[in-house]
């Protein structure tokens, strides 16, 4: 019996490590063609180069260093004298994409923090004040973990009402009293937690974060009014991206959530 729950309790802490560790699925770079990027950008010549990692994107290709070189690019390109409008968004949105596949670049980090400042900067020297916003904090609360991770919570949680009730069976003795007090606890826990369980897979199914890839965007109403009180979003801020019609995205940026072109964001893709 005391095997059969040791295993019992190694697989539980097996299944609990592979859903707090996961990955972002990546494919297999194509070598000629990313060093052509690579040679180009190298020689300065950035228009080539984007042209060559934006190639990669649109055939598929999902990698952290790929990206990561695509949003030098487009950093580069950015200080020259023929930079295009919304090339820092895209640098941003690169580097964001850098962050997301592999957590622990910290010289991704720096040149994603690195294009926000120079889009604040810029903004700054045309007397633009932007608001600071935040997550909402029902956001904060479903990013903490994995969609896997709540639902394995709220698994628990149902396991020990079960384990609680069936304790409680017993007429007296320490068994009775440890049931009488897991079995609200875990009811309780059980409330709170499938709900959820259930809006963080809902949330990881319908949203996709994004960023804004112009020198700024407008919230608009389905009918086409401007979003009451909705301040502009600023080029490079990182947005949550809902459903699509025709040409246009749902877009939330903090409490604030309206309908943008979907030329004016661009999906950060990571699987």
């Amino acid at each position: 019996m005391k095997t059969r729950s040791s295993l019992l309790f190694a697989a539980l802490l097996m299944l609990i490590a592979s859903f707090a560790t996961t990955a972002s699925a990546t494919t297999e770079v194509p070598k000629e063609d990313y060093q052509r990027a690579l040679d180009a950008l190298s020689r300065g010549d950035t228009a080539t180069a984007i042209l060559e990692l934006e190639s990669l994107a649109d055939s598929g290709v999902l990698h952290p260093d790929v990206s990561f070189t695509r949003g030098i690019a487009y950093a580069r390109h950015a200080r020259e004298k023929g930079a295009d409008p919304g090339d820092l968004g895209r640098a941003a949105a690169a580097f964001e994409e850098t962050v997301r596949m592999r957590h622990s670049d910290a010289e991704a980090e720096r040149a994603l923090d690195s294009v926000r400042a120079e889009v604040a900067r810029r903004r700054s020297r045309q007397d633009k004040n932007d608001v600071i916003v935040r997550p909402s904090l029902d956001r904060v609360v479903l990013q903490l973990f994995t969609p896997a991770i709540w639902s394995l919570a709220a698994m628990g949680a149902s396991l020990l009402l079960g384990i609680g009730l069936m304790m409680r069976w017993k007429k007296e003795g320490w068994v009775h009293i440890t049931g009488s007090v897991v079995a609200p606890l875990a009811f309780v826990a059980l409330l709170i937690l499938a709900p959820i369980a259930y809006f963080a897979r809902d949330y990881a199914e319908t949203r996709r974060p994004g960023v804004v890839v112009v020198a700024e965007g407008t919230l608009v109403e389905e009918t086409g009014e401007p979003t009451p009180d909705a301040p502009k979003i600023p080029e490079a801020s990182l947005v949550e991206l809902g459903e699509r019609h025709r040409d246009k995205v749902l877009v939330r940026w903090g409490n604030y959530e309206g309908w943008l072109p979907q030329s004016a964001v661009r999906t950060i893709v990571t699987d």
